[in-house]
């Protein structure tokens, strides 16, 4: 990062440079209550008694060289909501003070050679909405009662109407306005944070703390996207992103998706820094958008089958996101999708081979997982099955590589014990799945709703027949305890005596479930028992011997 100035600037000199709020913003959004504080805190200020020495701090803004228009302009990414409430203020108070050119010159740009106002306004929005043209009207043209209903109208209205309420209240005369609007140009301040590029700006205005509303990634994207998209195609646009669901999470799918079709393995940089870098992939728009779209579609609407979508609902338990990025480039690379209809559909000849995907996915990540409970030992293969999934090379192998003989071994103990960690939850519904009674599409739609984990020794302690307190504890979060259990079956029988508990075991659609039934007494042998059943089934399911 490049250097950076900060020093405290009055409102006049504020307004003696041209602003460009560009289009990554969020439109215009501050109520009449925020305008409210704002001019509160101001009077409450001046009504103080206000002499040259006396400052009022209004915050920060970050702003960095604009290079919009081949004009000299400051680049506002942290700010623009303020600096364009202040404009209205500024507006508000040149209606009723009439000849101020203090605060004409503050509104309007001044020709550099002739020194006379011209029309264009010191803070120009080139957000995805009206404000640009709405500004100009209540500046340029003194629009007061026929302008659509929008915000920055509103909050013009608002502080006329404050004005006039306290120059009213207090008889105020013409020559205390201008005393007010003097305070206001040189005694109220603003710290400009003034940084050389917009990735330096962007930076600081996300470690600051200010009253400004904090831009996603997606709020970025949306806009350059829509910067991209032909004028005649916009509205379009905007109708297909509001459709779409969690831009933030897709765009980070989509950032995996293209990395792998250009073979990148390398460590991921920050998804902004990776859509906004120069040349970046932002302006290719129709790519763009028809993979946010594909992506959308497959994870709110695909139903694959009852295998795959049973391991997605398990896999959707894990502590980290890398496990989907291998499944989205595959159904990205082969899926068929219809844009019209928005229906994704991967063709019946790559369905095994995408649940042989899955499979290793799974065993390969939940292996990792509970020895190292740790996203580094995963990260470098992730990236590496793929690019090779792109590249149609033997992505398996990767996984397979990846996993050593101390893993395998370590993992095998783990599962007799109750150290598993965060990967609990995900190792008993797996389990549950693999029970050889179990009916795939049952099991994924029970997986799709609310599920607990039921501790069949409950977790509360009792004098329970055969059982202490010391060997209750140590068996209590193993798995041969656990089974997976509907939210409302799960409320209904916690904490009840195993024979109590059986009434409501009978209603569950999960084979572990029902299997309980036919256990006379939950003793410490029957635990080890069940134990013993499950390891027995996960160890077959991930190949160790």
């Amino acid at each position: 990062m490049k250097a950076i100035t900060a020093n405290p600037e009055t409102i006049r000199e504020i307004f003696s440079k041209r602003y460009i709020i560009p289009d990554f913003q969020r439109p215009y959004s501050w109520d009449n209550e925020t305008c409210g504080k704002l001019w509160d805190d101001i009077t409450d200020f001046y009504d103080a008694g206000v002499t040259s020495y006396d400052k009022y701090f209004l915050g920060n803004i970050v702003i960095n060289p604009s290079t919009k228009d081949s004009v000299s302009a400051w680049e506002v990414v942290d700010g623009q909501q303020r600096l364009t409430t202040l404009l209205l203020l500024i507006k508000a108070l040149y209606s009723r003070a009439g000849t101020f050119k203090a605060l004409e010159k503050c509104l309007r740009i001044e020709d550099p050679v002739t020194s006379s106002i011209t029309d264009e306004l010191r803070v120009s929005s080139y957000v995805i909405s009206e404000d640009r043209e709405n500004l100009q009207a209540i500046i340029l043209d003194n629009v007061t009662d026929d302008l659509l209903e929008c915000k920055i109208f509103d909050n013009y209205k608002f502080f006329c109407k404050k004005i006039d309420e306290w120059r009213a209240n207090s008889r105020r005369t013409s020559d205390e306005l201008n005393s007010f609007i003097l305070a206001l140009l040189d005694n109220v301040v603003l710290l400009p944070i003034h940084c050389d590029s917009e990735d330096d700006a962007l930076t600081i205005f996300e470690t600051i703390n200010n009253r400004g509303m904090s831009l996603s990634d997606a709020d970025i994207f949306k806009a350059k996207l829509y910067h991209y998209t032909p004028v005649n195609e916009q509205d379009k646009f905007i109708e297909e992103w509001n459709m779409l669901r969690d831009h933030d999470d897709i765009f980070r799918i989509l950032m995996h998706i293209l990395r792998a079709k250009a073979g990148d393995i390398s460590k991921e940089i920050k998804m902004r820094s990776y859509f906004t870098k120069k040349n970046g992939h932002l302006s290719a728009y129709k790519e763009i958008m028809r993979g946010l779209k594909i992506i959308d579609a497959i994870y709110y609407e695909w139903y694959g089958n009852g295998k795959i979508n049973s391991l997605w609902g398990i896999m959707n338990t894990y502590p980290n996101y890398y496990w989907q990025f291998p499944f989205f480039v595959f159904l990205h690379k082969y899926g068929l999708f219809d844009e019209n209809a928005g229906e994704f559909v991967l063709p019946n000849k790559y369905v095994s081979q995408f649940e042989e995907l899955m499979d290793a996915t799974v065993q390969y990540f939940f292996i990792k997982g509970v020895v190292y409970n740790s996203v580094n030992a995963v990260r470098d293969t992730v990236y590496k099955v793929c690019a090779n999934i792109e590249k149609e090379k033997d992505y398996l192998h990767d996984y397979k590589a990846n996993i050593y003989k101390e893993d395998l071994k370590d993992f095998k103990e783990l599962l007799y014990t109750d150290r598993l960690k965060r990967y609990q939850r995900g190792m008993v519904l797996l389990c549950a799945y693999l029970n050889p009674r179990q009916d795939e599409d049952e099991f994924a739609e029970f997986i799709n709703g609310k599920v607990d984990i039921e501790h069949i020794l409950p977790k509360k302690w009792n004098n329970y027949d055969h059982w202490t307190q010391k060997l209750w504890s140590e068996k209590l979060n193993t798995l041969g305890n656990l089974v997976p259990l509907s939210k409302s079956l799960n409320i209904a029988a916690r904490n009840e005596f195993f024979d109590k508990k059986k009434e409501f075991y009978k209603e569950s659609e999960v084979a572990d479930v029902l299997d309980l039934i036919t256990v006379k007494e939950w003793t410490p042998e029957a635990l080890d028992k069940e134990q013993r059943k499950k390891a027995r089934r996960l160890l077959n399911y991930f190949d160790i011997k």
